[in-house]
């Protein structure tokens, strides 16, 4: 695990390429050490994607059915969100040739790792905010907002840590999203644990 201090080194990097300064991806270990160690984001990323899986267990869904386990649903949750943060990079390095993105992988992983992380904690309080007020047309409105940022950072944050241009990084997040969207519809019928 990397340690606290290059895990901010790490996030100040992300932030910078998605606020569309390149001179980020420096502070990030674009090293083959690097890219294996930027899957620590996942376990960095834990405690507010797990805030979001009980904000979404209490308020959003209806009670638990009788023959689920809170140990199934919560489980569900994790596949689902391990598939859709793991498969779009599969799936672009299926495509990495033909795209002419080969020499672009190392960074976007690196970089779409850290900033993945960095968005679950920069939007945990929205989360918290919905497990105390409960939803109302101001958090719908608020979700909203977040949905949209979140979209259009990891945008800049792809555009500015491979050198693409704007439709490419728009085309790749726009995959990021339908396999984000797929992979819970998936784990819910292989399942049969309703988490969509």
């Amino acid at each position: 695990m990397p340690s606290l201090a290059e895990i901010a080194r790490y996030f100040t990097g992300a932030a910078r390429l998605m606020a569309g300064r390149r001179d980020g991806l420096a502070l990030l270990d674009c090293t083959a050490d690097g890219f294996w160690r930027s899957f620590a984001a996942l376990v960095v990323a834990l405690p507010p994607t797990v805030l979001a899986w009980l904000e979404y267990e209490t308020v959003e869904r209806a009670p638990f059915a009788p023959h689920v386990s809170r140990f199934a649903v919560y489980g569900a949750h994790a596949l689902a969100d391990l598939t859709a943060w793991l498969l779009p990079m599969l799936i672009l390095a299926s495509f990495a040739r033909p795209l002419r993105f080969s020499r672009k992988m190392v960074p976007f992983v690196i970089a779409t790792n850290w900033g993945g992380a960095l968005l679950a904690w920069v939007f945990s309080p929205f989360f918290l905010l919905l497990l105390v007020a409960g939803p109302s047309d101001l958090t719908a409105l608020i979700g909203l907002f977040v949905a949209i940022a979140s979209i259009a950072l990891t945008v800049r944050l792809v555009a500015n840590a491979t050198a693409s241009d704007i439709p490419l990084s728009v085309a790749i997040v726009t995959m990021m999203v339908f396999v984000s969207l797929l992979s819970y519809a998936a784990v819910t019928d292989l399942l049969g644990v309703p988490i969509a």
